[in-house]
């Protein structure tokens, strides 16, 4: 994770230089002991703020937090969030006789009185004390950021069994979210996996065993649950698995994979619930695996919810399903389908 920090100085009227404070110095312990790579730049010029544009770009910054400890030319504060293109946090020094208030007022009046764009409306400002405030702030803005560079994959497209709330806007989406919200249609899956079981392919054994090495209990009823379903669910996972492979330089977030009814009772006659259930996960036959969010019945407004969750908390799935109300003492979310296997035991391991 990548942030920009910027040290403003007086005007070059007062002929002084830099002096970096204390509370700097905290507030960067604060957020490299959370895992930020700081990008630094001082800025007292016009030339300053270029030199600093250019080398958080370079950087691939995700925000940007702006460090006022006296007054500086304003201008410089609102060219560089504007220009920046990241989320903006302006900081604000109050001790050691500094009144760094004034500024970041004045700062933040200017931001929010211009034609300033989307960050620089939306700036947050913090002061000396309120680091932790802050950090959490970094890890949004970020996460955000992160967002913002990436795509979606729905397999069948959107808004499925017949469910009104799974209809939304993908171009939308594009605008607020995620770079691109893209669709193949499910016979670029249900192709592949067709291949996968007609050749005997041994990563379907293996995945079938690992489940039961893991300790997973397999209850086949003759109907619902065979070896025949099971085999054609593993396939169809292991052809997501190398389709997403294919797609690794697309920058892929989070998937949706529409069943019903096309695929559960047409063209695959069997559900992909192997998908949200294994895709979400850590781990697979072959080991490590990059956990990725998946949604069921073209549902994109729970795609997006369960990629910014991913996107704040990447150490941890989350759980399968869409926001619908939440309060203190109960969360509501609306559920079709599976979850992740994490889940069932709070483990990355099985």
């Amino acid at each position: 994770m990548n942030i920009g920090m910027a040290f403003f100085g007086m005007p070059p009227v007062y002929n002084r230089k830099f002096d970096k404070a204390a509370p700097s110095r905290i507030l960067e312990a604060e957020l490299e002991g959370r895992g930020f790579t700081i990008s630094r730049a001082d800025i007292a010029s016009s030339g300053d703020l270029e030199k600093a544009l250019s080398r958080f770009r370079a950087d691939r910054i995700g925000c940007v937090v702006v460090f006022l400890r006296h007054w500086t030319r304003i201008s410089l504060v609102a060219g560089l969030v504007r220009s920046a293109g990241v989320p903006a946090a302006l900081y604000a020094q109050t001790s050691g006789g500094f009144n760094g208030t004034t500024a970041l007022t004045a700062a933040s009046a200017a931001l929010r009185e211009t034609a300033s764009g989307y960050f620089a409306d939306s700036h947050k400002r913090f002061r000396e004390g309120m680091e932790e405030d802050l950090c959490g702030w970094a890890a949004a803005a970020d996460a955000y950021s992160g967002l913002k560079a990436s795509r979606l994959m729905c397999w069948g497209g959107f808004y499925g069994a017949d469910m009104p709330y799974t209809r939304s806007d993908p171009d939308a989406l594009e605008g607020m979210l995620v770079r691109e919200v893209m669709t193949e249609q499910e016979e670029v899956l249900t192709g592949r996996a067709d291949q996968i079981l007609s050749a005997g392919d041994k990563r379907i054994g293996a995945f079938l065993s690992w489940l039961e090495s893991s300790g997973m209990k397999i209850t086949e009823d003759g109907a619902m649950v065979t070896g025949a379903v099971l085999k054609k669910q593993a396939s169809l996972y292991i052809a997501a698995r190398d389709r997403l492979a294919e797609l690794s330089d697309e920058n892929i977030r989070g998937v949706s994979l529409k069943c019903h009814f096309e695929l559960s009772t047409t063209l695959w006659k069997c559900t992909g619930c192997f998908l949200p259930a294994f895709l979400p996960f850590f781990e697979g036959p072959e080991g490590p695996e990059k956990p990725i969010p998946v949604a069921c019945e073209g549902d994109l407004n729970g795609l997006a919810g369960l990629v910014m969750l991913h996107a704040l908390n990447r150490s941890v799935p989350p759980l399968f399903g869409d926001f619908a109300e939440y309060r203190d003492d109960y969360v509501l979310m609306r559920n079709c389908g599976a979850s992740s296997v994490y889940w069932a035991g709070c483990s990355d391991s099985g």
